[in-house]
């Protein structure tokens, strides 16, 4: 009875997880239009894909589904060097599909470090971009992620963007802030006996015991990177080109995939990067914060501005917000959505969170004896209001001005703050601001100092008599 009850819960258990699903029944122009773009602005043309298929092998490239499971996407397209139709979880087969009759591609190795590519999977299309930016967010799986292949093989992919009036190249699978392409040898934690973490803060887990339950995994892969957002430079009207590719290096062993999320490849309207708390880029709590668009010099675009309502999760109206720009104060996940004069609509969100503000306490004035003989000036210790300011508020500091500008503007401290004689004469106001270290939010405060006389020493009476 016990073993009954302890299979029960186990499979139970396993049944509160689920893995991706996969569907291959959408062509090139499906995948592109309907799910990595989805916007009725795109003007998309030019549709072509390769894969294994196209040489007697398996298929690489498919949409997925989430499918209730803990993957960082909803849905979105997945191509592989392998058979796409792994990709789904759990973590209980080791994939090294495809052969050496499945071709690799020259434009991957021509702009990452790969060479002798096998089993190569690339979605193409021709785009316009109406910004000055295009972005779109992205992870990579692979069977490298073993605690071991990651130190020395890495399969290769590259987002390659090409202007066509141009002719400027640029590969967007990058490092972020960097030129150099995304490889697992670049991308892992430390592998004891192999090699030392490397761009770990990219790294997101590994698909196997004992790091994590292989029966429960969403995706068919031993390990994965974090979200990530390719971004490349682009200039409006220009017609581009953009090959999503990924292949096998060398051999056709442990496959690999890339992940394209559903909506993100952004080629209309941008608000630019979430301003978080967890990213260290959040605006200061009661500062007025101004998000938005470039206006359309045309004017023939219309805005409205929405907030999302995480109680009924949906994006309510803000009555009235019907400019390109909004100023605002409160946290949330703020969407834009732009009509353009063809009439078409452009949608785009930014989560803004502000940073916590540090208040100050005004202090206690502080009183010092002048020195003699009474010229109105004395040493003062101001760092005695230090605590009494911060009022036992964490990760703040302090720092005194002469003037009030001069606090807000956070320029020429008093220094050295514990050794600071007055400017005026017997009485002054100077300004303590209370500063937090991670986001610079900051309080201020006057601090008045007083000199006070000294009492006058005569010389002692002697003869009483």
């Amino acid at each position: 009875m016990k073993k009954f009850i302890l299979l029960a819960l186990l499979f139970f258990s396993l049944v509160g997880y689920s893995q991706i699903t996969i569907d291959e029944t959408l062509t090139t122009q499906q995948l592109i239009e309907d799910i990595l773009i989805n916007s009725s602005c795109a003007e998309v043309s030019n549709f072509i894909q390769s894969t294994g298929t196209d040489f007697g092998d398996d298929n690489g490239i498919a949409a997925f589904d989430a499918n209730g499971s803990n993957f960082p996407y909803q849905s979105g397209i997945v191509l592989s060097s392998g058979n796409v139709a792994n990709a789904a979880g759990p973590n209980l087969t080791l994939h090294s599909d495809g052969g050496f009759g499945w071709p690799g591609d020259a434009d991957l190795e021509a702009n990452t470090t790969a060479t002798n590519t096998n089993n190569a999977s690339f979605i193409q299309f021709d785009f316009v971009p109406q910004i000055d930016e295009v972005n779109f967010n992205f992870l990579l799986a692979s069977e490298e992620y073993n605690q071991n292949f990651e130190c020395t093989y890495s399969d290769a992919f590259a987002f390659i963007l090409t202007d066509q009036v141009t002719g400027v190249v640029q590969n967007l699978a990058v490092l972020p802030g960097t030129a150099i392409p995304i490889e697992v040898t670049n991308i892992h934690p430390d592998v004891p006996g192999g090699c030392p973490a490397i761009n770990e803060i990219y790294f997101d887990k590994y698909n196997f015991d004992p790091f994590n339950p292989a029966a429960t995994a969403a995706i068919d892969f031993n390990g994965q990177i974090k979200s990530l957002t390719a971004v490349g430079n682009v200039i409006p009207g220009n017609l581009y080109s953009i090959k999503l590719v990924i292949a096998d290096e060398t051999d056709t062993a442990l496959d690999s995939a890339v992940f394209l999320e559903a909506g993100s490849f952004n080629i209309g309207v941008d608000l630019g990067d979430d301003l978080t708390i967890a990213a260290g880029n959040a605006p200061c709590q009661g500062v007025p914060l101004e998000i938005g668009v470039a206006p359309d010099i045309t004017g023939a675009s219309t805005y409205q501005w929405f907030l999302y309502n995480p109680i009924t999760m949906v994006y309510d109206l803000i009555p009235g917000e019907t400019s390109n720009t909004i100023i605002i104060t409160q946290s949330g996940t703020y969407q834009i959505q732009v009509t353009t004069g063809g009439g078409c609509d452009a949608v785009d969100d930014v989560v803004i969170e502000f940073a916590p503000q540090p208040i100050a306490v005004v202090p206690d004035d502080l009183d010092v004896c002048d020195d003699l003989p009474n010229d109105g000036f004395a040493e003062f210790d101001l760092t005695v209001r230090d605590a009494q300011i911060q009022n036992s508020q964490p990760n703040t500091f302090v720092e005194y001005y002469l003037t009030l500008a001069a606090a807000e503007a956070g320029s020429f401290p008093i220094t050295p703050a514990n050794a600071f004689t007055n400017t005026q004469l017997g009485f002054q106001v100077i300004y303590a601001r209370l500063e937090e270290i991670t986001f610079g939010c900051y309080d201020i405060v006057p601090l008045n100092l007083q000199v006070n006389d000294s009492p006058a020493i005569t010389d002692p009476i002697t003869d009483y008599f």
